[in-house]
């Protein structure tokens, strides 16, 4: 077990990825989303809902799929618009109409998704440099902020309920040149599924802004998942493998 492991660790190699508070802290986090074994077992998720996005042409449908290693599909369609970002280890695609290889901010975005909603995982595994970074309120909420880094990027500040150590917000800051933008997601009304606890309310922000809203309908847990849902975009046309409903996959 990776709980096992990491409590094997000498304190000094422990040490170079956390301080004390950290430590203390991603342990609550990982009994809060159900402890290392559900953490562990929970290595793919398939979510349903709609979205809310007034500059991209208003209510849509919302699909995500994420499976460990590191993939990610995701997409959203609108009356007049369509997008579709797919993830699969170290290569990213996205677009509408054509979906293209991304790179450079657009690629680190899509990323950065990724490590968003396996920041429990993440944290679990010692994927980043931690520094525990005081305590900010959040909508009303006290929370307790830890700083993370990796070699790739995007540094993330990650804002955890002082109260249930769930992570209900998480902000990457992106350079462009002299100039930087925030990109944020928060997560809200969390719901019990397969033991973890899952966020049935999310919302995007860039540059403080809020841009969009997604209300979740169902999530699934280790799903089925074809390989193909994570090919090349040649090898799977925008829309083809996401029309069925990811919950009714085998």
């Amino acid at each position: 077990m990776v709980l096992a492991t990491l409590l094997a660790l000498p304190a000094a190699a422990q040490a170079q990825n956390q301080d004390a508070a950290s430590s203390a802290l991603i342990a609550r986090i990982v009994a809060a989303y159900g402890g290392a074994a559900t953490i562990e077992r929970i290595n793919g998720i398939a979510a349903q809902g709609n979205i809310v996005a007034p500059l991209r042409g208003g209510q849509g449908v919302y699909l995500r799929w994420t499976q460990r290693p590191r993939q990610l599909r995701v997409e959203t369609r609108f009356p007049q618009s369509a997008e579709t970002r797919i993830l699969a280890g170290e290569q990213v695609w996205r677009g509408g109409a054509q979906v293209l290889p991304a790179s450079g901010q657009a690629r680190l975005a899509v990323i950065y998704q990724y490590k968003q909603l396996d920041l429990p995982y993440g944290l679990l595994t010692q994927q980043y440099r931690v520094r525990h970074a005081g305590t900010e309120t959040v909508d009303a909420q006290p929370t307790e902020v830890l700083e993370l880094e990796d070699a790739e990027g995007p540094p993330m500040r990650v804002h955890v309920d002082a109260a249930s150590a769930r992570i209900v917000r998480v902000a990457g800051r992106f350079s462009h040149g002299a100039a930087s933008t925030e990109l944020a997601i928060g997560f809200a009304d969390f719901r019990e599924v397969d033991g973890m606890p899952m966020p049935f309310l999310i919302r995007n922000y860039a540059g403080g802004r809020q841009v969009s809203e997604m209300h979740i309908d169902s999530y699934r847990a280790n799903p089925a998942l074809p390989a193909e849902l994570f090919a090349p975009p040649a090898a799977t046309p925008p829309g083809q493998v996401g029309a069925p409903s990811p919950l009714r996959q085998s």
